[in-house]
């Protein structure tokens, strides 16, 4: 398959619908049934969201309602959505190629809270942390195929990325895949919600912390490859938030347990 991945909200069906348009076949929906209109204006191109979305292996393949099987050889060419948590726990059979998109932490957390669709367990800014850390770490276990770039590189010259990642692919009209996407400029691509203070979006993560969430987008929307010392300030980081995340967390679990007795 060729796996379009990222985070919520950092340009998955964006990605979607320039491989729709290139013409390369595709599992999922465009509009998914119980969509509310909310979330269809914030993207009225679609989603294209499937099943998969949380993943391609023994969940959802054969599909638990259907008996219906994909096949690795029977979906090489096939887009499809699948974002980074699933993307974890799928079997690298099906990983043929996969592209990654990464949006700023900023814009990650402004958009999040505008559309209401936050993770109960974490706060938006340690969400984006925790996803794509896990994706970097992915990639570099397994060691499948994969395009990662920024939100804004994308944005800024879609034609040239468009044709640089279907040159990858091995097929797709680059032409009417950059149609579908229009060019712009890294201040136009940034809400106006993103004037906030960081403070306001930070969900108390520490600046220093914060400093790096910044450097490793700027390394990905440069396109330059991480080094070995830069990895090593990734897992210090990480290491250094995984308390804050457990606490997260377990608050979010006592207070399901609560809720639990009280209905009781």
């Amino acid at each position: 398959m060729i796996v379009v991945t990222g985070t919520k909200r950092s340009g998955t069906s964006m990605w979607m619908h320039v491989l729709v348009a290139a013409g390369l076949p595709y599992i999922g929906e465009r509009f998914p049934g119980g969509w509310g209109e909310l979330l269809r204006d914030a993207n009225p191109d679609g989603f294209y969201e499937s099943e998969l979305m949380i993943g391609v292996n023994y969940r959802t393949n054969p599909h638990p309602l259907t008996g219906a099987y994909l096949a690795p050889q029977q979906t090489r060419e096939h887009a499809v959505k699948i974002f980074i948590p699933g993307l974890v726990r799928s079997d690298v059979a099906f990983l043929d190629r996969c592209i990654a998109t990464v949006r700023g932490w900023r814009e990650y957390v402004a958009s999040i809270r505008r559309i209401g669709v936050e993770d109960p367990a974490l706060p938006p800014a340690l969400e984006w942390w925790c996803t794509n850390f896990a994706l970097i770490r992915d990639l570099a276990i397994r060691g499948y195929p994969a395009h990662v770039l920024s939100y804004d590189s994308f944005l800024r010259d879609p034609g040239r990325v468009a044709t640089e990642v279907l040159a990858w692919i091995g097929r797709g009209d680059p032409d009417a895949a950059a149609r579908v996407v229009r060019p712009q400029s890294p201040q136009e691509a940034r809400s106006a919600a993103i004037r906030e203070p960081d403070s306001s979006l930070a969900d108390g993560v520490d600046a220093r912390h914060l400093e790096v969430f910044d450097e490793l987008y700027a390394v990905i929307d440069a396109g330059r490859p991480l080094s070995a010392r830069f990895i090593e300030r990734l897992n210090a980081v990480d290491q250094a938030l995984r308390p804050q995340v457990r606490e997260h967390q377990a608050a979010v679990e006592a207070e399901t347990v609560a809720d639990i007795f009280k209905r009781r």
